[in-house]
């Protein structure tokens, strides 16, 4: 015989379990549409026929709030995201490249890089040199040669006085890397010979660097290529495969990588900071390993699956920090490292949020036209 309490505790549990249930599968429907239509705008920003993978979106969204953030941190904060960041954005480029078997595959490439990256490099430095114009109005002819010498170098600092080029040296070392990284594919076939080549041309560029910048960063671009050729090799022997030696792998990867921060150690390739160089290459090597590994866990669950948005349209953030105003106005305004952190970031993701907006209902005002 059953007991009436009993009986009547479960029903009342039952109830509360069924009611559960409704409010979780509202709140589901609810994130799930929300993150239809934030992918929706996301995607409206690439072609329908890019296939992208999703943890590679994330591993890069990670990298690019980070960027944003380490802009303004310091300490230990900082010496963790200088770290990894920026190299993790050059080893994805060379996991996520197709290969270029012919000569003129690569003159196709390299007019591609240079529409889609190259002219948009200068012509970030050239609304930067206008925004500065209309807070501190000067002699135009100045502003044109400061411009131009942005342009010519691409880094801040390769020049006294040169800082108007910002975070824009990443796409500059980004086409160049791509190009040395493509033609050297293309002479050495097999890229268990060329990796040689490649860490012979990044201690090359970190031996120059150590005397003279070179200019668009060239310097810069042969240590990218090397990262670039990092990620060719973790495709090629399909690293990524959820197999034990990836695994254990990744352990060591995250102990070395924790050791060498709490050490103080990072590489800055903006700035040409390469203490220790080849440890600081492995770190960042390894840091990007243990970031993409963890990516690969964000991407399977809906709390957090949303941030590849940041990771797909990495460069549009990229571009918005480089023109947000804060070195020009606003910066000077906070003399909070972590409330510039936080602020900085709202900041640039609502910019960006918006731009993606307009973006999207631009295109369906296209497609209903």
């Amino acid at each position: 015989m059953v007991d009436k309490h009993y009986v009547q505790y479960l029903s009342m549990n039952g109830v509360s379990y069924k009611m559960q249930i409704k409010s979780n599968k509202t709140d589901y429907m609810m994130k799930n549409r929300i993150t239809k239509f934030l992918n929706s705008i996301s995607q409206s920003m690439t072609k329908p026929s890019t296939k992208r993978i999703a943890w590679i979106d994330m591993a890069k969204a990670i990298a690019i709030l980070l960027m944003v953030i380490g802009h303004e941190a310091s300490g230990s904060i900082y010496t963790w995201i200088f770290s990894f960041h920026m190299p993790l954005f050059f080893i994805l480029s060379g996991y996520t490249a197709r290969r270029v078997d012919t000569w003129y595959g690569l003159r196709k490439t390299i007019s591609k890089l240079f529409k889609r990256i190259w002219i948009l490099a200068a012509l970030m430095i050239i609304l930067l040199a206008i925004e500065n114009y209309l807070f501190y109005p000067t002699q135009i002819v100045d502003v044109i040669k400061v411009t131009v010498k942005g342009i010519f170098w691409g880094s801040n600092g390769a020049r006294p006085g040169l800082n108007n080029v910002g975070v824009i040296w990443f796409l500059f070392a980004y086409f160049w890397a791509r190009i040395i990284f493509d033609m050297g594919r293309l002479i050495i076939k097999d890229d268990r010979y060329n990796g040689v080549m490649f860490a012979i041309l990044a201690y090359a560029g970190y031996l120059i660097s150590q005397k003279i910048w070179l200019p668009q960063a060239l310097d810069i671009a042969l240590v990218a290529a090397f990262f670039m050729w990092i990620g060719a090799i973790l495709r090629s022997y399909h690293f990524f495969s959820n197999s034990k030696t990836e695994f254990l792998t990744i352990l060591a990867a995250l102990v070395f990588w924790l050791w060498c921060v709490q050490s103080g150690l990072h590489i800055e390739l903006a700035i040409r900071s390469y203490p220790n160089f080849v440890i600081t290459v492995v770190e960042a090597i390894a840091g990007t390993l243990v970031i993409c590994y963890l990516s690969r866990g964000l991407i399977s669950t809906t709390l957090t699956s949303w941030l590849v948005i940041f990771g797909r349209n990495s460069i549009i953030l990229l571009c918005i920090h480089h023109l947000d105003l804060y070195w020009v106005f606003w910066g000077g305004l906070i003399h909070s490292s972590w409330r510039a952190m936080l602020l900085r970031l709202v900041v640039d993701i609502i910019i960006m949020a918006l731009v993606l907006i307009v973006k999207y209902l631009l295109s369906k005002i296209k497609e209903h036209g």
